[in-house]
């Protein structure tokens, strides 16, 4: 059975599917969308029936989408996050109500869900861990989201990314405002 919390309305982080019932479950707590975490490996070690899962979802209306990070890797983290938040960005953005999830919900959700608070809703970093904290016992990977960061100012200059009601982070508009 699924365990998971709600951060927002529109936004709940836990632990993975594991059958149908978990997947209407999720739908009738007015999920639209699941963004998922797992990697193949995953799978394999949970003996996780995919086709089944995916057909589930399908049969309950669920749009689903994958962006496969390796479990207590923060190297893969750190590489993945942009590419998970951006999906979690546009998923919002498209009104869907999302639960983003991984195997325990503890780890890489989590530090997807503070990386979106911070680089698309302009949250400070310390604020989104609290309010995550807050609502769900986790434990992501500060280093990696830290440096995804920099990765991500580092190559575009000064924004981080933005959703289309948000803004960049704090930290890149100080940035921008000091080369003006």
């Amino acid at each position: 059975m699924i365990d998971y919390d709600q951060i927002f309305p529109e936004l709940l982080i836990g632990s993975y599917p594991q059958d149908e019932e978990d997947v209407k479950r999720l739908r009738e707590s007015g999920v639209t969308a699941v963004l998922n975490l797992q990697t193949d490996e995953d799978f394999d070690y949970l003996g996780v029936d995919w086709p089944a899962l995916e057909a589930a979802y399908w049969k309950y209306g669920i749009q689903l989408r994958r962006v496969p990070i390796i479990d207590h890797d923060p190297i893969d983290l750190r590489e993945k996050l942009p590419q998970a938040v951006r999906t979690l960005s546009q998923l919002l953005a498209a009104d869907h109500t999302v639960y983003v999830h991984c195997t325990a919900g503890v780890g890489r959700s989590p530090a997807v869900v503070i990386a979106y608070l911070h680089w698309c809703r302009g949250w400070d970093l310390d604020r989104a861990v609290t309010s995550v904290k807050q609502h769900r016992p986790c434990s992501p990977s500060l280093e990696a989201i830290r440096g995804a960061t920099e990765d991500l100012l580092r190559e575009t200059g000064s924004k981080i990314m933005s959703s289309p009601s948000s803004s960049a982070t704090p930290s890149a508009r100080s940035t921008e405002e000091s080369t003006s």
